[in-house]
């Protein structure tokens, strides 16, 4: 199942970060009206799935408890992967774009491997 996949190709568990990537950009309102956010909440690195409708929301929710349930809890872990309704979205800034073929050498995270 891709949305599975999704929760094994890095770790949802760590709040706005992913290996040694941080949220670094304070984001101030208007915030997008399906986040919450907290004083100074960073999002740039964090785990989400975007969904389009009420079918995409339910999978997203079932597969995250299940994953949370049979992956993440015997480790006393909390998949913290936020499943929130799409909005406008905004590509990445170009040298963003293809960066891995752009930089063939370029940056791993050590976080996004087969978790299991």
């Amino acid at each position: 199942m891709i949305s599975e996949f999704f929760y094994r190709t890095h770790d949802p568990t760590t709040l706005n970060s992913q290996g040694a990537d941080h949220g670094t950009r304070k984001y101030t309102p208007p915030y997008p009206p399906t986040v919450k956010l907290q004083r100074n909440y960073f999002l740039e690195y964090r785990s989400a799935i975007f969904y389009n409708s009420p079918s995409q929301k339910d999978i997203a929710q079932r597969v995250t408890e299940e994953v949370q349930k049979k992956h993440f809890d015997p480790h006393g872990t909390k998949i913290t992967t936020q499943v929130v309704k799409a909005g406008k979205w905004f590509d990445a800034e170009d040298y963003h774009q293809l960066y891995l073929f752009k930089n063939p050498t370029g940056y791993q995270c050590p976080s996004h491997t087969l978790h299991w």
